[in-house]
Parts: C-alpha cells; structure tokens; sequence
C-alpha cells in the first residue's frame, strides 16, 4: 500500500504569447496608410489654398509642352511700417505692404531631361526697373515697387527670357518650415556676427559642422557682412542641404503641418496641377541635374550707393548656359542645315548666323522645296535625340513654338534641318 503522500500542485510556466507577425504588419501597414492618407489630404488642401490667388491676374507666358519652364523665387523682406520701420504683422502678399526682396533666384526646370539650372541675382545688382518706374536702381526695389508683377517683369527684362511662374516667401515661413523638418544639418564655414537693428535683424552664428533650427537657417542665409556674392553662394549650398532633407521618406508624415505653413507664408501664381508636376521632377532631381550660379559683376559705387554691376556679356553667356542649355562646346559636334521655307529672301542665312553665334556648325543653307511654311520646323535627321534636343532648345529661345518632325531613312551631312517659316519672320520684323 502506498504510503499517503500530499499532492503538490505543479508549477505552472509562463504562458507563451505568440505574436501574430502578419497581424502585427497589418496592423502597422494599416497606421501608415493612414498617415499616408492623412498626409495627401494636407497636401490636396495645400494645393487647393493657391486655387484663387489673386496675383494671377496678369497674364504671364504659358509654357508649351517640353520647354523649359521658368520660376522666379522671391525671398521678401518682413513687412514694415513705411514711415516708423516697425515690422508689421500682417499678410505680406497685400499690395499696401510690399515689402523688398532680400533673395533673387530664376529656377529653370526641363521637364523632359530634369535637367535644372538656378541662377541667383544679388539682390544690389544695378538693372532698369520696368516701365521706366525709377529708372536703374537695385533689383530688389522692383517688388516694393510694383510687387510680383514689376519684379517679373524687371527680371524678364534684364535676363532677356520668359518667366513663367512666380514663388515667393517671408522669413517667417521658411524658419517654420525648416523648424518642421527637424532642422538642417550645413557646415557653417566661419564665425558669423551681424547686427541690423532697424531690421530689428541679430545674426551670431560660430563655425562647425552643426544643425541649424529655422531661426538659425534664416539668420546663415541672410548674413551679408562679407559681400552679396558670398551670401547667394551661401544660399545655394543651403538649397542643397534643403533638398536632402526635403525629398527623404520620413518627410511625408510632416506633410499636414508643413503645408499649414506654407498656405500662411508662400504666394504664387502655379495652379495645384502646377505644383504636383513640378514637385515630381524635383523629387527625382540628382546634384548632378542640378546646376547653380551667380549674375557675374563687380562691386561699384555710383551716387554714393553701394551696386552690384552685372557683366552683361557674362550673364548673356550665363543665361545661354543655363537657362537655354546652349554650351558652344557641345553644339560645334551638332550640324544643322538651314532651309527657307517662305518668300522672304535672307531669311535662312539670319536664323543660320543665329546658331553660328550659339556654336552650331552650319553646313547648308539652300531654299526649301516648298515656300508656304507657317511653323518653323525642326527635323531630326541623325536619329540622335541630344543633338535635336539641343537644337530645339535655342530655337524655343527665337520662337515659342516649333513643328517637330522625323525622316525616317535619315541621311546626308546634317544632324539636324531647320525649315525658317513665316514666324520667324514675323519674330524679326516685332509683328
């Protein structure tokens, strides 16, 4: 007979959880589409707010599919009391208050090669105000003076190219933005200290690598004690550090609050539509695609005011290169021929002189078999899109639109042909 032990209950282990891993990213796929969604709404309500801006009734040139679109990006001062100078806190974009610009730069995009050129203006270059407004001043007077329309059209006017779009933005906007994004991580170059105190304006930065918060950002980007020049290339290299940020994945989920202030801050005359194609591109946009430079000039005293007198022969080199993608070293390879297409004698050998000053090899110019052409066309015979490209990238620069065609058995001892028609004609004679 057994002896009458006590039981002793058994210990119980813990009870093992298991994880449904495929619930659990359900779950978590579930959450980011959300935020996701919740993002794209900001985003949609974002582009919507631009819908009825009320800068865009001045008409400005509407880009004709594959060229190269142009932005002007105005930087404006904070609004201030025209008598007191104290700063205002009211919408900058009202006409009663336009304030100056304190950052010039002409943003040109080619939609099809991504290919982008940034062309900053100091803000003391010396160039005519348009409509004869105060005659030669500082372009950044333009803006006080006649707002977006006077600057555009100043800009248009000195570079000698159409502008597009408008972009512009107060101090206060880009500080949250940048504020929004966590910062921005930009070697300071050297020790930086400035006062302005009718800009009511401190700026005291020290050397070394380092993340600047929206104030800090403001006050790099608008440190001028060296010289003009040396703040736009200070601006540029933000830009680049700007995008880096920008275009990075976790970006998306700060969508909601970055698009609140930008509605509050930024002014232009781009349709959402607009917005939405252009911030494609300038999502898949390389450093390499990427090209920045400054109007070259030299500092001049004229009056007793401080300019910035531009090199007219080095920003007309500069605008071909950047903006009309014309490179006098590349185009040399390419072989145009030119062919007049209507009844006006000598019309061929003036566009033909034309490419020949922008590089091009011309090899022939003849009349066309037929003289009734309304349209210049341009005709890739080479099968080589680079050479059309940029053979059609200086003629948009003469005429705003072209007839693109193809020879199919290409042939002969051109690249490309350019049949002169009667709207080059009409381009010349200023109908």
């Amino acid at each position: 007979m057994k002896p009458n032990v006590p039981r002793v209950p058994a210990k119980r282990g813990r009870r093992r959880i298991r994880i449904r891993w495929r619930n659990v990213a359900l779950v978590a796929a579930g959450l980011f589409l959300i935020a996701v969604g919740l993002a794209c709404y900001a985003f949609y309500s974002f582009l919507s707010g631009f819908q009825d801006v009320e800068s865009r009734e001045f008409g400005l040139p509407v880009p004709e599919p594959g060229q190269r679109v142009n932005v002007l990006v105005l930087g404006i001062d904070l609004p201030q009391d025209p008598v007191t100078g104290e700063i205002l806190e009211v919408d900058f974009r009202q006409a009663k208050f336009w304030p100056r610009s304190d950052t010039i730069m002409v943003v040109s995009v080619d939609p099809e090669t991504r290919e982008v050129g940034v062309i900053s203006i100091p803000r003391d270059t010396r160039v005519k105000i348009a409509w004869d407004a105060k005659g030669y001043e500082k372009i950044n007077h333009a803006h006080a003076y006649g707002g977006p329309r006077m600057a555009v059209k100043t800009v248009e006017n000195f570079l000698e190219i159409p502008i597009h779009y408008y972009v512009r933005t107060d101090p206060r906007g880009f500080a949250a933005v940048v504020d929004i994004l966590g910062g921005i991580e930009l070697e300071v170059e050297k020790d930086m200290y400035y006062e302005d105190p009718y800009q009511d304006l401190v700026i005291d930065l020290k050397k070394g690598r380092q993340v600047l918060d929206g104030h800090m950002a403001m006050q790099y980007t608008r440190y001028r004690s060296d010289s003009d020049i040396a703040r736009v290339l200070r601006q540029q290299r933000f830009l680049e550090a700007l995008k880096r940020e920008l275009f990075q994945f976790g970006t998306i989920l700060k969508l909601p609050k970055l698009a609140g202030e930008l509605l509050k801050h930024v002014d232009t005359n781009m349709a959402a539509s607009d917005i939405l194609n252009y911030a494609v591109i300038a999502a898949r946009i390389t450093a390499v695609e990427l090209n920045m430079a400054t109007i070259p000039g030299e500092d001049r005293w004229i009056g007793g005011v401080a300019y910035w007198m531009p090199d007219l022969d080095g920003t007309r080199v500069l605008v071909d290169r950047l903006i009309w993608g014309i490179e006098p070293e590349e185009n040399a390879l390419i072989r145009v021929e030119v062919l007049n297409g209507t009844d006006n004698a000598g019309l061929a050998s003036k566009l033909a002189a034309s490419l020949q000053d922008r590089g091009f090899a011309v090899v022939r110019i003849a009349n066309a078999p037929e003289n009734g052409i309304q349209t210049t066309q341009v005709i890739n015979l080479a099968s080589d899109e680079d050479k059309l490209r940029r053979v059609v990238g200086v003629m948009r620069r003469e005429l705003d639109e072209l007839q693109l065609l193809r020879i199919t058995r290409p042939g002969g001892e051109a690249d490309v042909r350019v049949v002169v028609g009667q709207d080059y004609y009409r381009r010349i004679n200023g109908e």
